[in-house]
């Protein structure tokens, strides 16, 4: 096998937002950037902010331009089947249709009538409440709808041209108990009884309840399967195009319920089935188990995640990297990083940050990522899993938990199968997880072999106390009779010949002349460890198959994949000397610096507002008169040294006449841009002073009636907020040039690497030299870039290496002598330097990249630096993307640091 080939199918795939008015040469252009930076394809996905009409000639246009540009550059483009999400309403045009078409709730109370009501038993009325912004995914008619309005119009257009399609979230309820116009008809089909006779068994434990839940949600998920996902899957299998996505809260058991049912056996009908995975931290729960569990058992190669989302701009390329690999380890392959955005301007930078593409200052060493994930992801995916153990997944006893009410035990349950899962793991178990439905469509036995699809297991786990199929029995039944092995959790030895630390798990696959162990440290500590097939490594980064020891020691989160043939070579050995980065560097160069401007005073209709206004308050606050406004804003900029280049930064700067210091500055004649083509760089340094300047601008903003009814069904459900555009936008603005950022008052540090400190700046001089550690502290607390710093140091040998750690630096390039070194993007930050030295004096140059957090935040909440950054998080005051921000605020301003430390 070639490892250092990675063919574009392994390569991410990302989110692409169109969030914006779109521009063909634009779209050619931003495929061409993702093109050099490793990626494989992209998801053309419309999502809020779009300006150009949805399914429109011109949106069509920017698709053929796009697949275009992928069959020139040998890309795979997908269609994104939705405006917004979740998939299936098709834009409004399906749930439109009427309240037949548009999704439901069972709830019930004690009146004696009311709307919708579907029967009383006992004096209690049993009803269904409708949504009208999304479907009825339990209905085929409403996905027949859906098929002719979105997907045929993309067939019939570019049939084989696209890879196929993206469906997102799709889901029987978020709401509680799901109820479909067909239930009735179908509960008598599939059971031979009344569903309405036992409506009070789903609610309460009384009767037959146990019995009756199984049914209803068994029910429920086979006609999810049947009637959304498989007509959808049938649909592009038929015409040679793939269907991926991923289905909603795929977590628990409790939220499993009425999503979906039970989420594993919906992955049957996904061409390369996929999940999403949200926030830095890493979260122990069961979708990767479920996702990978279920994938290989069905024979689908590849596994998708969508990841990232909510992780915020600060986020390093190793907490990625950890963040993907705790996935690939349970059997992940193909990485959709969540998100691209067309542009960056106004509510768009706020969508589920981190931003992902060329907007980012780490940009430039990105593709080291793209190569080292795709790397790994295609010799996961082109081996054989060779799992022995089935874990059968309790969904159907966690079913009969579930009341809509206390759920009392659920959760219990739950974290009892979780601990097991979580436990197999340190075991070194190599271990499937059984659905019973996919054991239904796909089980089997041969003699003492349990068979799933094309996985065949020697032993079975059975948790104590569940309630299985009849099916499930059976084939147990018939398991053991054959001889196979039968037994619990707690009965499951520990096994530890190929690796004794619990800390570092691994999975493992088969190749025709070799074994693949992919190994993985999944704590926050060095870990060291004895690997008994150790041999040769595969450098995931470059292809290359290097010495691997059997004696190591795993940096924080670091994988290594170990290629085990039986055969071994010698390690080299590396230098222990490190060469000692503390005092003084010199600044060779900076990318512009930044000063957030995010407060102003201003005015309505020329009456004050706010005398210290938070921006983001202003268009909201405008948005509740329902009528075109005057606003006037005002800036108030200290400068102490007056640089020679400083820019005013606006957004749409065509919008507002722009004063500085009472003299109006053309608004056309830019001079570029920083960071995101829509962020417009305006000369305003010959019009700056010494002392306090005013920057000022006055606009008339207004909104479409359309705006507006947009906004008020955003309130009622996440289809019409996940799709919401405004008109016009008031957003922050920035300084931008070669100058220092002087802060008033104390930096006091804070959790997870953060300082808050005072809401008062100045231009100052930008600083020539600097130290490594707390870079944000010496005059460039906004600053998103690249910074880089040289320094010359006398050695008396050649027997050095760089070693260190970082903080909110997300890559580092490295360079001796004039010779590139390297770039250093995660653990473990080493670098062996010793052949590009030499006796006497050497030069190091280092550049810096890091993120866009302290420029764009959010700096403002209370806890500092947040790990699950949403929207509502940048919001100070109540609105359509935050309900109750005011109890996370905080004026002050909150940075992370920007460090390099021996």
């Amino acid at each position: 096998m070639d490892f250092k080939k990675i063919d574009a199918k392994y390569r991410p795939a990302p989110f692409w937002s169109w969030n914006e008015k779109l521009d063909t040469e634009e779209t050619k252009r931003q495929i061409e950037v993702m093109h050099a930076s490793g990626i494989g394809g992209f998801f053309m996905h419309a999502r809020g902010g779009l300006k150009t009409e949805y399914m429109s000639d011109e949106w069509f246009e920017n698709i053929e331009a796009g697949i275009e540009k992928a069959e020139e550059l040998g890309m795979y483009p997908w269609a994104y089947d939705e405006n917004g999400w979740p998939s299936g309403f098709g834009d409004g045009k399906v749930n439109g249709l009427g309240e037949h078409f548009q999704q439901k709730w069972l709830r019930y109370d004690n009146e004696a009538d009311g709307e919708n009501t579907i029967c009383i038993i006992d004096g209690v009325r049993y009803y269904y409440e409708v949504n009208p912004f999304y479907i009825d995914v339990l209905l085929a008619d409403a996905t027949k709808v859906f098929l002719e309005e979105i997907y045929t119009p993309y067939y019939e257009k570019y049939k084989n041209r696209i890879k196929g399609f993206f469906t997102d979230e799709p889901q029987i309820s978020r709401d509680g108990i799901p109820w479909s116009d067909t239930l009735c008809e179908e509960y008598k089909n599939a059971y031979h009884d009344d569903l309405l006779l036992h409506l009070p068994e789903i609610f309460e434990n009384k009767g037959d309840y146990k019995t009756t839940r199984i049914r209803f949600y068994k029910l429920i998920t086979d006609l999810f399967s049947k009637n959304f996902m498989k007509q959808i899957y049938d649909w592009c299998t038929e015409r040679g195009l793939s269907l991926t996505g991923h289905l909603v809260q795929e977590e628990t058991f409790q939220i499993q319920t009425t999503s979906s049912g039970a989420v594993m056996p919906h992955y049957e009908y996904f061409t390369i089935p996929g999940m999403d995975c949200l926030g830095r931290s890493i979260i122990y729960d069961l979708t990767s188990y479920q996702l990978g569990s279920a994938c290989q058992q069905l024979g689908k190669k590849q596994v998708m995640s969508e990841s990232f989302a909510g992780c915020g701009f600060g986020v390093g390329l190793d907490d990625l990297k950890k963040i993907y690999e705790h996935q690939m380890v349970h059997g992940a392959s193909l990485l959709c990083q969540h998100l691209e955005g067309y542009s960056l301007r106004g509510l768009r930078k706020r969508d589920w940050p981190p931003a992902m593409f060329y907007q980012q200052p780490w940009w430039d060493v990105y593709k080291t990522f793209c190569d080292m994930v795709a790397r790994t992801g295609k010799i996961l995916a082109e081996g054989t899993p060779c799992p022995d153990t089935l874990l059968i997944h309790p969904m159907t006893t966690a079913w009969t938990f579930y009341n809509e009410n206390d759920n009392e035990g659920l959760e219990e349950f739950y974290q009892e199968f979780k601990n097991t899962v979580n436990d197999f793991d340190k075991k070194h178990i190599q271990f499937h997880l059984g659905d019973e439905t996919l054991i239904e469509r796909h089980g089997r036995v041969e003699g003492d072999k349990f068979i799933v699809g094309e996985m065949s297991y020697k032993r079975v786990v059975l948790p104590e106390n569940l309630i299985l199929f009849d099916n499930t029995k059976k084939l147990i039944d018939e398991f053991v009779k054959g001889g196979g092995v039968l037994i619990t959790p707690d009965e499951v030895a520990a096994e530890n010949e190929i690796i004794d630390n619990e800390n570092v798990i691994y999975t493992k696959c088969i190749y025709d002349d070799f074994e693949i162990y992919y190994f993985l440290n999944h704590t926050e500590e060095p870990q060291n460890a004895r690997i008994s097939v150790a041999g040769k490594r595969i450098d995931a980064t470059t292809g290359e198959v290097v010495p691997f020891a059997e004696n190591y020691t795993f940096a924080p989160g670091e994988s290594v994949i170990v290629l085990y043939d039986g055969k071994k070579e010698e390690v080299k050995k590396t230098p222990e000397k490190t060469i000692d980065l503390s005092g003084e560097w010199k600044i060779e160069s900076t990318t512009p610096n930044i000063l957030t401007l995010d407060f102003c005073e201003y005015y309505f209709d020329g009456e004050l507002q706010e005398e210290k206004g938070y921006v983001l308050n202003i268009l909201h606050r405008a948005m509740k008169l329902k009528r075109p406004v005057e606003i006037r804003q005002i800036f108030r900029v200290d400068v102490k040294d007056i640089p020679k280049e400083l820019y005013f930064v606006c957004e749409t700067p065509e919008n507002f006449t722009i004063s500085v210091n009472g003299t109006v500055i053309d608004n056309t004649k830019n001079s570029g841009y920083i960071i995101d083509k829509s962020f417009v760089k305006l000369d305003i340094a010959e019009y700056i002073i010494k002392g306090e300047n005013k920057i000022e601008l006055l606009c008339n903003f207004v909104q479409s009636e359309r705006v507006y009814k947009d906004l008020e069904e955003a309130y009622v459900f996440e289809t019409m907020k996940n799709k919401l555009t405004y008109d016009m936008e008031i957003e922050p603005c920035y300084l931008a040039g070669d100058f220092g950022v002087e802060v008033a008052g104390e930096w006091k540090p804070l959790e997870r690497s953060a300082y808050r400190t005072g809401n008062e700046f100045t231009i100052v001089k930008k600083p020539e030299i600097i130290t490594l550690s707390n870079i944000q502290k010496q005059g460039f607390p906004f600053f998103a870039g690249a910074i880089s710093v040289s320094k010359e140091f006398d050695l008396c040998d050649t027997d050095y290496k760089l070693a260190f750690s970082k903080c909110g630096i997300n890559g580092i390039k490295i360079n001796v002598n004039g010779n590139d070194a390297g770039n250093l993007l995660w653990h473990p930050f080493e670098r062996d330097i010793s052949h590009l030295l030499k006796p006497g004096k050497n030069k190091i140059t280092l550049t810096l990249y890091n993120t866009l957090r302290n420029m764009q935040g959010p700096h403002h909440l209370k806890e500092g630096e947040s790990y699950f950054v949403m929207p509502s998080m940048f919001y100070k005051e109540k609105c359509v993307w935050s309900q109750n921000p005011e109890a996370e605020w905080c004026e002050d301003y909150c940075f992370v640091e920007n460090s390099i430390n021996n």
